[in-house]
């Protein structure tokens, strides 16, 4: 996992991400509305309970406490005071006890309040989440050669023609195994 404060193209730049080989990746540029800004609350996070889960994350876990104190008490060590944090310990609590990633993304959705969408990568592929409200995007868009899933559309117009993009619907989980 990459990650750094700094523009999308100045991050590639001091980590020469254009020559990293992979499946999958997840990219995330940040407007925080309640944490600090700096490398340790930028996205996505990730956890050492579940090895190699990384979660970007749009919105705001508005039960983050409820729900952290309960992965606290179960053992989850968490670093920073910021909400996507507590979804990646969720997500990785879930998986680790037996949940496939459509579940424990079905059960989020059910456990977590507030406005949200999130995309989770795991080493079998990629899934997106969204609220019951659906106040936050989730798009997808895909061609012959790449195939992808944001928060915001803008976010796709440097990968990709984002004339047909398709909006997932409130309460929907996908997920998108190798």
């Amino acid at each position: 996992m990459i990650k750094d404060v700094g523009s999308v193209y100045e991050i590639a730049d001091l980590y020469n991400t254009m020559n990293v080989k992979g499946t999958h990746s997840i990219g995330h540029t940040r407007f925080s509305t309640e944490s600090n800004v700096d490398r340790y609350h930028a996205h996505p996070f990730q956890t050492y309970i579940v090895k190699d889960i990384i979660v970007a994350h749009n919105g705001q876990i508005t039960n983050y406490w409820k729900i952290r104190d309960l992965l606290e008490r179960k053992g989850h060590k968490f670093e920073t005071n910021n909400d996507t944090e507590c979804l990646v310990h969720y997500i990785a609590d879930k998986l680790d006890t037996g949940y496939s990633l459509e579940e424990a993304l079905e059960q989020s959705v059910e456990d977590m309040d507030g406005p949200f969408s999130y995309i989770i990568g795991t080493p079998q592929g990629i899934g997106i989440s969204k609220n019951k409200l659906g106040s936050r995007p989730g798009i997808m868009a895909e061609n012959d050669n790449v195939f992808t899933i944001a928060s915001e559309e803008i976010a796709l117009h440097e990968v990709m023609d984002t004339r047909i993009v398709e909006q997932i619907s409130p309460g929907e989980v996908r997920v998108y195994e190798l």
